[in-house]
């Protein structure tokens, strides 16, 4: 792999917003136009080539012409600008705001962080530390991306908090059921639409891609007390799109 390649979606189909950025591709129907190549985790996105294009070492990153886009919400911007019609509105306040709410959760620390006081996370902290030095041994034969390393370290040291400290854990499932329950009252509200009088946006990508993630991932049930939110990810479940990204 390099990063050479024109018309590329690095990403990883464990990950959540891998998950998005596919359906913001399928979305925005340029799916075909993209190579959707799979990296492997801890090893291709702490490399020098995959650093280069997106500092924080996460995935998606996006590839068109050769430029590279990291981050979603950075590459549902940048599909509307370049394919039309636009369909996100990624840079408006109020979706930008949805956004926010959904990428603040943390589905690593949902399903592996550490649920309990007493749970024995050493050998994960273990794991992690490792991991950290092994990226502190890339920056040292790469003085050249010593600042985009030291970045990713700081995503790697966030990743730790999440999964070893028990009282994040405790924030992000008490953030997530404040989230569906905003949500099921949103939907109410809006006549099963995620924002008043907008059919579709990118919000729309992020809430369905992640209830997608924590049906399939963490808890098949996880609506069953919220039946709009329930329905709303069915009819969004039965697009073309979603079956594209999804279902393939």
């Amino acid at each position: 792999m390099t990063q050479s390649d024109n018309n590329v979606l690095y990403y990883n189909p464990g990950s959540v917003f891998s998950n998005v950025g596919v359906l913001l591709l399928c979305q925005k129907g340029v799916q075909d136009q993209f190579e959707l190549r799979p990296i492997q985790m801890g090893v291709d996105n702490i490399s020098p080539w995959y650093i280069k294009l997106n500092p924080k070492g996460q995935v998606p990153t996006l590839v068109h012409h050769g430029k590279p886009i990291p981050d979603t919400l950075a590459i549902a911007n940048y599909l509307d600008e370049q394919f039309k019609p636009s369909i996100f509105a990624a840079n408006e306040k109020q979706v930008v705001a949805l956004i926010e709410r959904w990428r603040q959760v943390r589905v690593l620390s949902l399903l592996s962080g550490k649920k309990t006081p007493s749970q024995d996370v050493s050998q994960m902290a273990t794991t992690l530390e490792n991991s950290r030095h092994q990226v502190e041994e890339y920056a040292k034969s790469n003085p050249e991306l010593a600042e985009a390393y030291k970045i990713r370290l700081d995503v790697h040291d966030d990743r730790s908090k999440i999964l070893i400290d028990h009282n994040t854990y405790l924030a992000h499932k008490q953030g997530l059921a404040k989230l569906l329950d905003e949500t099921e009252k949103a939907l109410s509200d809006n006549h099963g639409k995620l924002l008043p009088d907008r059919d579709q946006s990118a919000a729309d990508a992020y809430a369905v891609g992640i209830l997608h993630w924590l049906k399939s991932k963490l808890d098949k049930d996880i609506l069953k007390s919220r039946p709009l939110t329930e329905r709303y990810y069915q009819e969004q479940a039965g697009s073309s799109s979603f079956i594209n990204a999804f279902k393939k």
